[in-house]
């Protein structure tokens, strides 16, 4: 039965991408293919129970008190901090901070003017490092829009390749604070940070890889697309930006970014115990940015009027991307539940393939997992019980198996149009999911497999 509902699984998974094609309400259309998803396997009788507090007795009932739940439940947690941050890149927007970013971070970075696809790979390095101190992929594409995305458009980069390096300062899941890292090294029953320092001599290189795959990529599309390089910032514009815009306000937009930092426990600059959420830290950004607004506008009725686009943006992130999120999760809820990843898992035990196969099917099956869910923690989780059995069957070093495995549900979650963090920022930068999917799915599927090959070389 794992079969019939996985082949199933993969004709509504067909079905929704060709209805995507042909644009479709995405919301509806993954919220429509998840519920069909999800009762057909009820009567199949492959349906997993749905996670609720209490269920009314009824499974009809039951699903939909699920959505609600998903609803608040994503308010309360990632939701609430994507309006936050959706907010705060409107209030940048309304006092002209980002238009101060732009114009500092362009004097410096002026040199690659006439490099903008290499200005915009060379973020990638840096988010890598920056995702190591804040280990949450939303989080660090949410803070990475509101400060490196209007830097990088300023510079000539295309709305689309800016938000396409950004998803992927998010690919490699790393350092000890990792949730899936944490995952594979207690599966393998190896410390964290040995794990890690393994982890840094594949991606180290892949890195540089990765930068010159999305240089090409890019450029590619944006000729294919005849999407023009965006004009830089007028002379006028600039004069008239130095005359109305304090320089310091370009501060303002990494507030979030930088109290992130400085306040992140994996860094720990501070050693008296302050740890403090992205959240609270987004409103005291706010808060400060107010202040400084006030003391420029001198008024304090235009200082609580400057507020206005920052409940209008939260407004607009809650219908552009909450419902969208929400409507992903349940289409993967209904793809797991007819036992897509199950079915996947099994052909693996079923095909006898040699040690460097297995790998490569393992790496390329986690990959799709997360591509096709949206969420590298959900495949991986799946996933990540089965290396050791097979790491053993095949005598196979357990660690040369979890590393390409665990590393590939990160890029697969980067290239999925359906994963939060990538509707998230191209939401915010008014761009399609699906055309950074387009862009960076086969980047992202090479790395996926050169992984396999440097796990033989260097760990």
């Amino acid at each position: 039965m794992v079969y019939v509902g996985g082949i199933i699984a993969i004709h509504f998974v067909v079905l929704t991408v060709f209805m995507l094609y042909r644009r479709y309400n995405p919301s509806v259309t993954l919220l429509i293919m998840g519920m069909l998803m999800f009762f057909l396997a009820s009567l199949l009788g492959v349906s997993k129970p749905l996670e609720m507090d209490r269920s009314s007795g009824l499974l009809f009932f039951d699903f939909f008190s699920y959505v609600i739940s998903n609803f608040t439940g994503r308010i309360a947690s990632t939701g609430l901090l994507i309006m936050l941050i959706g907010g705060y890149v409107e209030y940048m927007k309304r006092i002209k901070a980002n238009d101060a970013l732009i114009y500092v971070s362009m004097q410096p970075l002026s040199i690659l003017k006439q490099y903008p696809y290499l200005a915009a790979v060379m973020i990638i390095p840096i988010g890598q490092i920056l995702f190591m101190a804040t280990p949450s992929a939303v989080a660090l594409g949410l803070l990475l829009i509101t400060t490196i995305y209007p830097v990088l458009v300023s510079l000539g980069v295309s709305r689309l390749t800016a938000v396409s390096v950004i998803a992927a300062c998010t690919v490699f899941d790393m350092g000890p604070t990792s949730q899936n890292a944490l995952v594979a090294a207690n599966t393998i029953d190896t410390d964290s940070i040995i794990y890690f320092g393994r982890q840094l001599r594949v991606t180290l290189p892949l890195t540089i890889v990765m930068m010159g795959l999305l240089y090409i990529a890019n450029k590619y599309f944006d000729r294919k697309d005849e999407v023009g390089l965006v004009s830089s910032v007028r002379h006028s514009d600039i004069q008239e930006l130095i005359k109305s815009t304090p320089l310091y306000f370009a501060l303002l937009p990494t507030l979030p970014l930088l109290f992130t930092v400085i306040f992140s426990e994996s860094i720990n600059l501070f050693h008296f115990g302050i740890a403090v959420d992205i959240a609270p830290l987004i409103l005291i950004s706010l808060l400060i940015s107010a202040i400084a607004y006030l003391f420029r506008s001198r008024s304090l009725r235009q200082t609580f009027a400057s507020f206005t686009p920052f409940w209008i943006g939260m407004g607009r992130t809650f219908t552009s991307v909450i419902v969208l999120i929400v409507c992903a999760a349940i289409f993967a809820l209904g793809l797991m539940n007819l036992g897509l990843i199950d079915m996947m898992a099994s052909l693996v035990q079923l095909l006898g393939l040699n040690s460097i196969f297995v790998i490569i099917l393992m790496t390329v099956f986690t990959f799709a997992s997360s591509l096709i869910t949206g969420s590298g923690v959900a495949s991986f989780t799946a996933i990540s019980g089965f290396v050791p059995e097979f790491a053993a069957n095949f005598d196979i070093a357990a660690i040369n198996m979890m590393i390409p495995v665990q590393l590939s549900a990160g890029l697969g979650r980067a290239a999925s149009p359906i994963a939060i963090v990538i509707i998230a920022i191209s939401e915010i930068a008014g761009v399609s999911p699906f055309d950074i999917a387009r862009r960076n799915i086969l980047p992202f599927l090479a790395i996926a497999l050169m992984l396999v090959a440097l796990s033989y070389i260097f760990i």
